[in-house]
């Protein structure tokens, strides 16, 4: 590692007030304003990566100043300040290239293309395996047995990658004999600031992936094009991106299902959606179901769905309990049960959702066979949001087609 990188990292110390604002700011989700771009010393910014959907990040180009050959040598391979929710910012630094002079103190340097990663943020597993870079990752948050991204099992099986404790428990004897070059934590990290300190002590820089604060489900999978500029692999990203996007095109710009052309829900009048609720029951007998302003949710909606609880449970949570009294008086009526099986995997025929309760023999889409399940990989497929859309979409019209995510319940 550049010396001089390694020496510029900043050590912080968290005093109680300020870890509680920190945990306070973390649960506020900021999109990004379209401000001037920062100026850095050193740097003359080019331009703005191009986002379609994500609103909580923002890449903005810089190239050296030429003042001497070695400069020139970087120009070709540029900085890259990433801006997250308009309160962290990351400078991607080409290795061995010099650093800019006169930093503000709140930049986080990372060199670029990343190595040796510690990846505690489970959602961008899925995006950097479609990078084809988990070879870039060193170190995992998450053990073998909790992957459901088969490429992440399989290294994790082969000792590619090293389990290296979880996220508030990581092994430092362990991290400290190879060292990673950054850690990727999850928001959960603002819970224990401490450790995030301790990273940042031993000279791991820690970027926080703020992705779930992303109001649009498609935006999340834009990331991909983020860890693209952080691997140096900016083309594949956005190739990736526009073939998920240009697949799924066609499916929002088509009208929402009604009954003149859907035959699983004859009853329907014209314009109306089908009313579709997503839940799991805890072993206590409660019942899970999404916040309004969750992903899942908007997920729905964007297939042509109304969610039973959109206009009725509002939060900005991403889950809520409520008693199995309450789901049944919303959701009886509801068109669509879909049972999240990524949390409780129990549900795999009708008769194991009636042992869940009762009252699930009086709801409707229990008796005309309209319940579905997820698969286990469906919170670690951000690579695939657009797939669970369609899912959607399909069972919403009716269209016979191999699902990715959603398995009838019989």
């Amino acid at each position: 590692m550049n010396p001089q990188f390694s020496a510029s990292i900043r050590v912080r110390i968290f005093f109680p007030l300020l870890c509680f604002l920190l945990i306070l700011s973390s649960c506020t989700k900021s999109s990004i304003k379209n401000d001037a771009p920062l100026e850095i010393e050193g740097l003359t910014f080019e331009k703005s990566l191009p986002l379609k959907y994500a609103k909580i990040f923002r890449i903005d180009e810089y190239r050296p100043i030429e003042s001497s050959d070695s400069d020139r040598a970087f120009a070709s391979s540029g900085y890259r300040l990433i801006t997250v929710a308009d309160s962290d910012r990351y400078l991607l630094i080409p290795a061995n290239a010099p650093l800019p002079k006169n930093l503000p103190p709140e930049i986080i340097l990372i060199q670029y293309p990343v190595k040796k990663t510690y990846l505690c943020a489970s959602s961008a597993m899925a995006l950097w395996a479609r990078l084809d870079s988990l070879d870039a990752i060193r170190f995992s948050a998450i053990q073998k047995k909790d992957w459901y991204i088969e490429e992440a099992a399989r290294a994790m099986e082969e000792k590619k990658i090293l389990y290296a404790g979880k996220y508030n428990a990581p092994d430092f004897e362990l991290l400290l004999k190879e060292k990673p070059s950054l850690a990727v934590e999850s928001t959960m990290i603002y819970h224990s600031p401490q450790i995030k300190e301790k990273l940042e002590s031993l000279g791991i820089p820690v970027f926080v992936d703020k992705s779930s604060y992303e109001p649009n489900p498609l935006g999340r999978m834009e990331w991909i094009k983020l860890y693209g500029a952080m691997l140096g692999k900016e083309r594949e990203a956005e190739s990736f991106f526009q073939k998920k996007i240009s697949a799924l095109t066609p499916a929002l710009d088509s009208p929402s299902a009604t009954h003149h052309d859907s035959p699983s829900f004859p009853h329907l009048d014209a314009g109306i959606s089908p009313k579709i609720a997503f839940f799991y029951i805890t072993p206590n007998g409660l019942v899970v179901i999404r916040g309004s302003d969750d992903y899942i949710v908007k997920m729905i909606e964007m297939a042509g769905g109304t969610y039973a609880f959109a206009s009725t449970r509002k939060s900005t949570s991403p889950s809520v309990t409520i008693s199995m009294e309450q789901f049944y008086a919303q959701c009886a009526d509801a068109d669509i049960l879909i049972y999240n099986s990524s949390i409780d995997n129990s549900v795999h025929s009708l008769k194991d959702l009636r042992a869940k309760s009762p009252l699930f023999a009086e709801f409707k889409a229990v008796q005309s066979g309209s319940v579905w399940a997820t698969g286990k990989y469906l919170y670690q497929a951000t690579d695939s949001i657009g797939d669970m859309i369609l899912d959607l979409k399909a069972i919403i019209s009716g269209e016979e087609r191999q699902l990715a995510f959603l398995e009838r319940v019989e």
